[in-house]
């Protein structure tokens, strides 16, 4: 019987995910995992009074990886000490994403989770409120809970890993960098 593909998540040392990655695809047999993934975010960073284009992680800590063998790849993990350590209960296990935060994921970084979270365009009302959204911020419109404008980004609450989290969500605005 064949194992169904699934994606998981495994914590490892803040700043280190690109080594983490770098470790799954240089060290472990990938017949036991497709994708391993570092999430980023675009978002717009203000300099000298000009907005530039930057990527940053969605979840500074993580990474994900896509597999079919969770018991497997847990055991080649162990083995390797230099390797992240995993959520859970400290034993080699990697963490399931359930099914409604994987849309919630495909929807913010595409179906194998390869896309940087785009930007969102926003118009604002006369007070400077967001009014609507164009992008992956759309749906969350009525839950945003914070917004900087300036720094062009808002924050809104979703529910994700079974609990109500803040996600940043980079907005634009007309005349700003695609």
């Amino acid at each position: 019987m064949t194992e169904r593909i699934s994606w998981y998540v495994m914590r490892t040392v803040l700043g280190k995910e690109q080594e983490a990655c770098a470790l799954v695809e240089k060290k472990i047999d990938q017949s036991l995992w497709e994708c391993c993934r570092i999430l980023k975010k675009q978002q717009l960073f203000r300099t000298q009074g000009r907005y530039l284009l930057c990527r940053k992680e969605m979840f500074p800590g993580y990474i994900f990886v896509e597999t079919r063998f969770p018991g497997e790849l847990a055991e080649e993990l162990q083995k390797a000490r230099q390797f992240p350590q995993l959520i859970g209960s400290g034993r080699a296990e990697l963490v399931s994403i359930e099914p409604e935060d994987l849309r919630f994921l495909i929807n913010v970084c595409g179906r194998k989770l390869a896309q940087d979270m785009k930007l969102s365009t926003v118009e604002v009302d006369e007070k400077g409120q967001v009014k609507s959204a164009a992008g992956v911020l759309a749906p969350y419109l009525n839950q945003i809970t914070r917004q900087r404008l300036r720094h062009r980004y808002v924050m809104a609450r979703v529910q994700l890993f079974n609990r109500q989290e803040e996600v940043l969500f980079g907005i634009r605005m007309e005349g700003d960098p695609a």
